[in-house]
């Protein structure tokens, strides 16, 4: 085993925190998914005595081998200012660019399999998807589609089915919300709210009117962890816009990077939901 002065891993670690400190974000989010091995050679430093050169490489994600070639040479100062060179090894940066190879794992649902990257964005998602015993099949259909379709780069297709799920989400709440005012408000509230709210048009008008009447009434929602009511339902919004334009011709695109904020996002809101569902009071 070489006798390096500082470990691959403490390597990554500081590189991470010297990128963060030097406020380059991008790169510390990369260097994040990325891994750092060791490059030694067999030719002599010529500076010390017995001593070899010793590089690094930096392994990244395919997808981001170009802006990874381009922070090369911020890769080597800041490493060559980490590792302290000794009578074994003089380090010289980073020698070249490396990819991580893609591991896979299988997911089955409903008859269907699909290979995602393992411990990626969709994998964790479709995971989420279908191990979650509170979200009814139809839910779980629209939400594993949606995986289907990102993982494939059909992200349109994505969204369409996300949207799908947001408003069923989201109807699934007004219902339980009515319930809670059948039994804790006037005949009038209830009234009104079944009108405007649970009878309404389009998703759009529900989403508005509930807001309205969740906003007055904060205190309930607050203990299902809806500390910011109109912050939280503002994520509604995004992905019924995200949905309406993707389901219309728009010409608008869906990126990737979108796709997967989008999904790790409704992840955190998506429990908060089922639990404001089952727990408001029911009688």
């Amino acid at each position: 085993m070489p006798n390096y002065s500082v470990s691959e891993k403490d390597m990554l670690k500081t590189m991470i925190a010297i990128s963060e400190s030097d406020q380059k974000n991008e790169i510390a989010a990369l260097l994040k998914v990325s891994d750092f091995v060791y490059d030694p050679r067999y030719d002599f430093s010529g500076i010390v005595y017995n001593q070899k050169k010793l590089y690094g490489i930096i392994k990244v994600p395919v997808t981001e081998r170009k802006f990874a070639e381009n922070s090369k040479d911020y890769f080597s100062a800041i490493s060559m200012q980490i590792y302290n060179d000794d009578d074994y090894y003089r380090y010289l940066g980073i020698s070249s660019i490396g990819i991580k190879a893609i591991h896979t794992e299988e997911i089955d649902f409903d008859e269907k399999t699909v290979f995602l990257e393992k411990d990626s964005t969709y994998s964790n998602f479709a995971s989420f998807v279908i191990n979650n015993k509170r979200l009814d099949e139809i839910q779980k259909n629209y939400l594993f589609e949606a995986c289907d379709c990102a993982n494939n780069k059909d992200t349109l297709a994505a969204s369409v089915m996300l949207g799908a799920s947001c408003e069923l989400m989201l109807i699934r709440l007004t219902e339980a919300y009515k319930i809670y005012l059948d039994n804790h408000a006037s005949q009038t509230e209830a009234d009104a709210f079944n009108k405007r709210v649970v009878n309404a048009r389009c998703a759009n008008d529900r989403l508005t009117e509930f807001l309205k009447r969740a906003e007055s009434k904060a205190e309930v929602l607050k203990k299902y962890g809806f500390d910011n009511i109109p912050l939280m339902f503002s994520f509604f919004n995004v992905i019924r816009k995200t949905r309406n334009d993707s389901g219309h011709p728009t010409g608008i695109k869906i990126s990737e990077q979108e796709m997967k904020m989008i999904m790790t996002e409704y992840t955190a809101v998506m429990d908060k939901l089922l639990d404001a569902i089952e727990g408001l009071p029911k009688d």
